[in-house]
């Protein structure tokens, strides 16, 4: 897997380049081809995660005078009743790879900071792609992501809830997690949950730290143990809750109760599989075809799509 994805960082191209012509349409289509070789590049680091999701998604470019763009705050976002990923069109004039198909590998562009910094529109692409997965994984079993409990005024809901949150980003977006002292669970995972929840505010060191690295401990091991694919569509339709006040025991408790779940489970494609054997040295094996197409035409009402 190293050597993969060594090889394909001195492979991957400096070039990038911008739509800016005034054929929107052929920007659009651009675009969709940039989409479908993010959900490749994700299904083959991590195994079949968009099998569940429906073989053509619509993909809709918005404006300020679209609901849509009101609904999402203007981002982007995966709206699951249409089954559309939902853009704002000025991603249609982001800088992108040259050639688009580069895109297909997925590392590259979390391992090095250049690309990251020269592609955004990559991650945004990749964060609404995690983002309809999990939607769907929790419709599934009539829940929603991310859970309800993220927006609640209660620390004690919500803190556990955006650990989950903020532990499935850390943990699909690198391959080696920041450095910290898993042995300071005191801290991580507080005992004491009660007291901790009354004396800290969500933009204090404390808060954050426990919300980072305590939902690094909880999902990590996890992901290692079962996957990417289950792990998270698991986490999806499981909210994390502390019905006492030890978070610490609540944590391992989750723990305890997925590895029941999941040992069970039907299994699926694994989520890190070994390094794909590549029959072009310079790009990678596709492990399937997505179809990203266009959302239809809206009625006459004068506004443009």
């Amino acid at each position: 897997m190293r050597r993969w994805i060594l090889l394909a960082g001195l492979l991957f191209p400096l070039l990038g380049l911008a739509c800016e012509g005034t054929d929107r349409r052929e920007c659009k289509k651009q675009f969709r081809e940039l989409v479908s070789y993010r959900a490749q590049a994700i299904d083959t680091a991590f195994g079949d995660l968009f099998g569940a999701l429906p073989a053509e998604i619509q993909i809709k470019f918005v404006t300020a005078k679209d609901p849509e763009y009101l609904l999402f705050g203007g981002r982007e976002g995966y709206d699951l009743k249409r089954r559309t990923l939902i853009f704002p069109r000025r991603v249609l004039g982001a800088k992108t790879p040259n050639p688009l198909r580069w895109a297909a590998y997925y590392w590259p562009f979390y391992q090095n900071e250049q690309y990251r910094l020269q592609f955004p529109v990559v991650e945004v692409i990749d964060n609404v792609l995690w983002n309809a997965f999990l939607q769907e994984a929790a419709s599934a079993r009539g829940g929603q992501w991310p859970h309800k409990e993220c927006s609640a005024v209660d620390v004690g809901r919500r803190l556990p809830c955006e650990m989950l949150v903020k532990g499935i980003a850390e943990n699909v977006k690198a391959l080696r997690g920041p450095l910290f002292n898993v042995n300071r669970v005191d801290q991580i995972w507080p005992d004491d949950f009660a007291v901790f929840r009354k004396r800290v505010w969500r933009t204090d060191q404390e808060y954050m730290d426990v919300q980072r690295y305590g939902g690094i401990m909880l999902i990590k091991p996890l992901i290692e143990e079962f996957g990417v694919p289950r792990t998270l569509a698991y986490i999806a339709q499981t909210p994390f809750r502390v019905e006492e006040t030890n978070l610490r025991e609540a944590a391992v408790h989750y723990q305890e109760r997925a590895r029941e779940v999941l040992s069970i489970a039907m299994p699926i494609s694994p989520a890190v599989a070994a390094a794909p054997v590549l029959d072009d040295p310079q790009l990678p094996q596709l492990t399937r075809a997505y179809t990203f197409v266009a959302s239809p035409a809206p009625k006459p009402s004068g506004r443009s799509e």
